[in-house]
């Protein structure tokens, strides 16, 4: 779809926002060259947890902790990709990370997940969000989801 629309392998920025397959579709993205992406992360599993939910293409989220990716999952993917981590927002939704080719001196390093994390702070929006308290605690997705 992105291949369709666009003629430039060379962007200045992608957000994905698709509330649970984030890191899916974008790994699958390979026909652009972004400067800097916006991700969702799950701030629900701060670092070192490496976490990520398996691809659903049916995927709703239905109000446990299970959705998206952790911040150190992301770290790890983007990294592979020839991006860093270089900030997140407050709220701890949104992860932004900028080609490694144009990083130079301008970031906060080290460009790692135990640098940037911003813990959950949905609270902090100003509008209806669907990020509420989640119906289980983070203990009890763990386990179920081993």
């Amino acid at each position: 779809m992105i291949s369709s629309q666009i003629n430039e392998n060379e962007i200045d920025l992608l957000s994905v926002d698709i509330d649970g397959n984030d890191i899916h579709i974008f790994n699958s993205i390979n026909c652009i060259s972004p400067r800097v992406v916006v991700i969702e992360y799950n701030a629900k599993f701060p670092p070192p947890i490496t976490y990520c939910m398996k691809y659903n293409q049916k995927y709703i989220w239905n109000g446990d902790d299970n959705f998206g990716a952790s911040l150190k999952f992301l770290e790890n993917e983007f990294d592979k990709k020839g991006y860093c981590l270089v900030g997140c927002n407050i709220t701890g939704v949104n992860a932004f990370f900028v080609r490694k080719d144009l990083v130079t001196d301008k970031f906060l390093e080290p460009f790692s997940a135990e640098v940037h994390y911003e813990p959950a702070r949905y609270y902090l929006a100003k509008f209806s969000s669907g990020h509420k308290p989640s119906l289980n605690t983070l203990e009890e997705s763990l386990i179920v989801h081993k």
